[in-house]
C-alpha cells in the first residue's frame, strides 16, 4: 500500500470518528465503562497482593523448644528448621532474651516480678521462624513440628488460609470479569461500527462499483475502531486516577489502622499501556469483524446484480 493511499485512509478514519461523533461517544463510553471496571479489579488485586506480601514478610511462627533441652541442642534444632524448605529466616531466641522481651512489653509495674524470675526463668529457648510462601504455610508448620526438640508452636494458620483464599478468589473473579468485559466490549464496538456502515451503505456500494478492494473499504473502519479504543483507554486511566484517590482518602479517613494503599503511579503507566493496547485491539478487531461480515453480505448481493 502506497503512503499516499494509507494517509488518505487514515484521514478517512479520523473523519469517520468526527462525522459520527454521537456513535463514537457512545462506543467510547461503553469501552470506558468496561475499562474502568477492569481497572478497579486490577487496583483491588494490586492492593491485596501488596497486603499479602507485607503479611508474608511478617509471617512469623514462634517455636518453643522443650524445657529439658540444652542450649546446644536448641541451637541445633534452630539450624534444622532453617534447612527446611520454604523457610525465609530463623532467629534463635534464648530464654533470657525472651524474658527480657516480656519485661519490656509488660511495663515498669511488673519489674519486681521479673527480677525474681531472673533467677528461675520459666521460659524455654525458642526461635522466630519466617515462612516464605504463605500458600504452603500449614505444610511448613507441620514440617517444623516434626523437628526433634520442638515443643510448642504459635502460629496463625486460619488467618493465613483466609488471606490466601481471598487473594485466589479475587484473582479468579478478576480474570473472569476482565474476559467477560472484553467480550462485551468487542460485541458493542462491532454493533456500533455496523450501525455506522448502514448509514454509509450507498457510499460503500459506490466504492465497490468503481473497483475498490475490500481492504481499501475496510481500513478506515478499522482505524476508526482503533482510535475509539485508544481514546477510551486514555480517558479511562485519567478517570480511574480520580476514583482511586477518592477511594483512598475515604477509606483512610473511615478506617483507622488501615495499611497504606499502593501508589497509583506504581502501576499507572502499566495500566495506561494495557488500556491503550486493549482498546486498540478490541476496537480494530470489532470493526474488522463487523465490516468483514457486511462486505461479504453486500458483496454477494452486488455480484448477483451484476
Amino acid at each position: 500500500m502506497k503512503f499516499r493511499t494509507f494517509r488518505y485512509l487514515l484521514s478517512e478514519g479520523f473523519k469517520n470518528v468526527w462525522s459520527h461523533r454521537l456513535m463514537s461517544i457512545a462506543s467510547s463510553g461503553v469501552l470506558m465503562a468496561c475499562m474502568l471496571m477492569i481497572g478497579i479489579v486490577f487496583s483491588l488485586s494490586a492492593n491485596i497482593d501488596n497486603y499479602v506480601s507485607e503479611i508474608q514478610q511478617n509471617a512469623v511462627v514462634m517455636v518453643f523448644f522443650k524445657d529439658d533441652m540444652s542450649r546446644d541442642d536448641a541451637l541445633a534444632a534452630s539450624e534444622a528448621i532453617k534447612n527446611l524448605d520454604n523457610i525465609n529466616d530463623v532467629k534463635f531466641v534464648s530464654k533470657e532474651d525472651g524474658l527480657s522481651s516480656q519485661e519490656d512489653s509488660m511495663g515498669a509495674e511488673y519489674k519486681e516480678i521479673f527480677a525474681i524470675l531472673q533467677d528461675d526463668n520459666p521460659l524455654p529457648d525458642g526461635a522466630q521462624v519466617t515462612i516464605d510462601d504463605l500458600e504452603k504455610y500449614n505444610q511448613t508448620v507441620e514440617e517444623i513440628r516434626g523437628v526433634s526438640g520442638v515443643d510448642i508452636i504459635r502460629q496463625r494458620g486460619d488467618y493465613v488460609d483466609k488471606l490466601v483464599s481471598i487473594r485466589s478468589a479475587i484473582s479468579i473473579i478478576g480474570t473472569g470479569v476482565i474476559l467477560l468485559l472484553l467480550i462485551i466490549s468487542l460485541a458493542i464496538v462491532s454493533n456500533t461500527i455496523k450501525i455506522t456502515m448502514f448509514t454509509r451503505k450507498l457510499e460503500i456500494n459506490i466504492m465497490k462499483a468503481v473497483g475498490a478492494t475490500n481492504r481499501f473499504i475496510r481500513t478506515p473502519f478499522v482505524i476508526e475502531g482503533m482510535l475509539l479504543g485508544i481514546i477510551a483507554g486514555v480517558v479511562s486511566t485519567g478517570c480511574l486516577y480520580f476514583i482511586y484517590k477518592l477511594a483512598e482518602q475515604t477509606l483512610m479517613s473511615s478506617f483507622t489502622g488501615l495499611g497504606a494503599f499502593v501508589p497509583f503511579t506504581s502501576f499507572a503507566f502499566k495500566l495506561l499501556g494495557g488500556f491503550i493496547v486493549m482498546g486498540a485491539l478490541v476496537g480494530s478487531l470489532g470493526s474488522a469483524i463487523s465490516i468483514g461480515k457486511y462486505l461479504r453480505h453486500e458483496g454477494s448481493e452486488f455480484n448477483a446484480i451484476f
